[in-house]
């Protein structure tokens, strides 16, 4: 294949670079990252071809954020996912209701940042929620709709490692006694569980077998957007069992309507109860802490939680070093060899010893 005009090596570098300058009047410099000069040369050729496609589509409208709002919204199919996006979409909007989605940006984020941080001092980690919203959008505005040409950098704020708060079973027993009625039996099927919060609050009784103990988990409700089944011990049993008859399809609701958040009473339940920095999804974290220590192994805590990496469920090996003691024992057998050869030696001595006496 003929070498491209544009395409060359550098001497520094083991790779083809390319120094062309586009039919939409770009110039680009950069690194191919290929050896091969073929590969390289393609590569530059599709740069081309992209490049006049497109300039030859017609100029799209510039979409506004608005717009885009209004179609994430109507195109999502997660309930968990929808309320917690309607209340960074509800913070975002003072700050981006005006902008087009080109004119969105790191820089032009700025000001909800800031207003989140110093006025509302709320975290980083809360912050980084709100721009995955915006993220997510921009992604489909670009990758699905066709409305975004480009995407922009949108970096996330630093967040300190993420902690593992728990409870004791004694703050457990003080929480659920604080608790109003309503939500003493969310709080117990999710200690019972492990589920998260929208999978709590999303469950409907078509899905929960008391027959076989089992529940079954929606995918639209999942974090990571696929169904499990979710064995039923006796205090999960006994949550649902409070509730049932209370409404035809949800589990878990408030004055006959499916509760969409724990609300306030969560947190007067927590004052009541004297627990502090704890979350609804520290529940989660509690569940797995009591499992561990009660020896349910990570590849188990694994699969009863949902978690697709094996490194999630590493946060709680710390609580269980007994997970380790079968390595331990391996070497068991040779220290008792060791010692017995030792006793061995000892008493052959000591027999010479009596001899030559």
């Amino acid at each position: 294949m003929a070498r491209e005009k544009g395409l060359y090596q550098r001497k520094d570098s083991p790779y083809w670079w390319i120094d062309v300058v586009l039919p939409d009047g770009r110039r680009v410099c950069q690194s191919t990252r290929l050896k091969d000069r073929d590969a390289a040369t393609e590569f530059l050729i599709r740069l081309k071809a992209d490049a006049y496609d497109a300039q030859q589509k017609p100029l799209q409208p510039d979409r506004s954020w608005k717009e885009a709002v209004l179609r994430y919204v109507g195109e999502l199919d997660n309930p968990s996912r929808l309320v917690s996006s309607r209340d960074h979409l509800r913070q975002l909007d003072p700050f981006l209701c005006e902008l087009t989605l080109n004119e969105i940006s790191m820089e032009s984020l700025q000001p909800f940042i800031r207003h989140r941080k110093d006025v509302k001092g709320v975290t980083n980690a809360t912050v980084n929620r709100a721009l995955e919203v915006v993220r997510r959008i921009l992604h489909l505005a670009r990758d699905e709709w066709g409305w975004l040409e480009r995407f922009p950098r949108i970096r996330m704020l630093s967040e300190p490692r993420r902690r593992v708060r728990f409870l004791s079973r004694q703050e457990a027993d003080a929480l659920l006694e604080a608790l109003s009625a309503h939500l003493r039996p969310v709080v117990s099927f999710g200690l019972a569980t492990g589920c998260r919060m929208g999978e709590i609050l999303n469950l409907e009784w078509h899905r929960v077998d008391f027959d076989r103990r089992v529940a079954w988990l929606d995918h639209g409700t999942t974090k990571n957007g696929e169904g499990r089944g979710i064995p039923l011990n006796n205090d999960a049993i006994l949550a649902l069992r409070a509730v049932e008859g209370d409404h035809g399809r949800w589990c878990f609701t408030y004055q006959k309507k499916r509760m969409e958040r724990v609300g306030s009473g969560w947190k007067r339940a927590l004052r009541r109860a004297g627990i502090t920095a704890f979350r609804f999804h520290d529940l989660r974290h509690t569940w797995a802490s009591w499992h561990v220590t009660n020896g349910t192994s990570l590849q188990e805590l694994m699969e009863l939680g949902g978690w697709k990496s094996y490194e999630m469920v590493l946060r709680y090996a710390h609580l269980a070093p007994d997970h380790l003691s079968h390595a331990a024992a391996r070497i068991e057998r040779t220290l008792e060899i060791v010692e017995q050869n030792s006793t061995k030696t000892l008493r052959s001595v000591d027999e010479k010893m009596d001899v030559k006496a």
